[in-house]
């Protein structure tokens, strides 16, 4: 782990698991500043609408014998400004102890927590965070609440101790991680569900699509008879270790190949192994679920498809009982329509489960500036038990 170091003790480093940052200047006393790693996608192209979260994540250490006050400045891209997309950045920040695990690197704990308004000032190309650490400390600061990839895993591992659950590897990431499922409920169950975190790394849905697993492992047990339940809750896990906002360990966007997999054409590794385990489940509902803090989304989005693109009209009822469901959930006073082959969302799997496999299907996107950690470990089980709920009169009609 590489650290950069100030005269008077304090050390940064990008060099953690979903450490985000580049261009780390010490030069000043009392101030660290950076800014956050960008990726490898044209600002043209990220404007139009794959721009999700530009994360920022550094560790910082008080190496010195006596309590250090800093101010950390984040730097915002240039180009973000102009482009009117400068508030990704200017939101609130969080601090979470740093973690030394059995991995090459260490990460952030899942104990995070808000660092108080108060010490957080947004300017015309930067944010400001005011921080006070004690001899020793080494903490986490971050514009995204990361569940580390290592953490996550352990998790599950915990979970599949169930004697209900299977935990299985359905492929490998571009630099050879795990893709983990978990799967629980009857094998034989006449009808599937899949749950899945999205692609983009800076939304990290992990938080809420654990919460479901432990809602049905832990709790409400009655789905486990009537469900076979597959839930993935990091479907990229490159770009998480990696700290990226919305790509793979390519800079592929990820979360726009689907089309091109439905079709047999060459796509991102990741998205391969998503979608083959989805041809494999065939469910009968399918969920792909983003957390995204941002202070200008009005509140959270259930994004609903145009109930023609279902062949069956049972699963075109279906879909429209859930959609009504999700607005009251979300608090959304209009649905968040989907054209049938819109450009930008052929290409996403809710999409395409939607067209090939004529399944229920949503992207549910938990954002808005009343959003939090705690909230999505509460709103993802809701969203779960409302599809359960909602299509348990489905069944798999092409599974022999």
């Amino acid at each position: 782990m590489a650290w950069h170091h100030a005269p008077e003790g304090i050390a940064v480093s990008a060099d953690i698991e979903c450490g985000s940052a580049q261009g780390i200047d010490l030069s000043r006393a009392g101030r660290v500043s950076f800014a956050p790693h960008e990726d490898a996608v044209p600002g043209e192209v990220q404007v139009k609408g794959p721009i999700s979260c530009y994360n920022a994540c550094v560790a910082l250490r008080n190496e010195a014998g006596e309590p250090r006050d800093i101010t950390v400045e984040v730097r915002i891209p240039r180009w973000l400004i102009e482009a009117g997309f400068g508030y990704f950045l200017c939101k609130e920040y969080l601090v979470a102890p740093l973690e030394e695990g059995e991995g090459p690197l260490p990460h952030p704990a899942l104990g995070w927590r808000q660092v108080p308004p108060a010490r957080r000032r947004d300017r015309e190309s930067s944010v400001e965070i005011d921080l006070s650490l004690d001899p020793g400390d080494a903490i986490v600061l971050s514009s995204v609440e990361h569940y580390p990839v290592t953490a996550c895993n352990d998790r599950l591992g915990e979970l599949a101790t169930h004697p209900r659950a299977e935990l299985g590897v359905i492929g490998r990431s571009v630099q050879g991680r795990p893709i983990l499922a978990l799967e629980a409920g009857r094998e034989d169950a006449p009808r599937r569900a899949v749950f899945t975190g999205t692609l983009q790394p800076g939304e990290p849905s992990a938080w809420a699509v654990v919460a479901m697993i432990e809602s049905v492992l832990e709790g409400d047990g009655r789905w486990l008879d009537e469900w076979r339940l597959g839930f993935i809750p990091q479907t990229n896990p490159d770009g998480i270790y990696l700290g990226r906002c919305n790509t793979n360990a390519r800079d592929e966007l990820v979360a726009f190949g689907f089309e091109e997999a439905a079709s047999g054409q060459l796509c991102p590794q990741e998205v391969r192994v998503l979608w083959d385990y989805l041809l494999s489940m065939e469910p009968a509902v399918y969920v792909d679920f983003h957390f995204l803090r941002q202070p200008n989304h009005p509140y959270t989005k259930p994004y609903f498809i145009d109930p023609a693109i279902y062949e069956a009209p049972e699963v075109a009822r279906a879909a429209v009982a859930l959609n009504e469901r999700y607005m009251k959930l979300s608090g959304a006073d209009r649905p968040f329509s989907v054209a049938i082959g819109d450009e930008m969302w052929r290409g996403l799997a809710a999409y395409q489960v939607a067209a090939q496999l004529d399944a229920v299907s949503f992207l549910y996107q938990y954002t808005g500036p009343t959003t939090s950690l705690e909230g999505a470990q509460k709103i993802g089980p809701l969203v779960m038990v409302a599809a359960l709920e909602v299509c348990r009169e489905l069944t798999e009609r092409r599974r022999p």
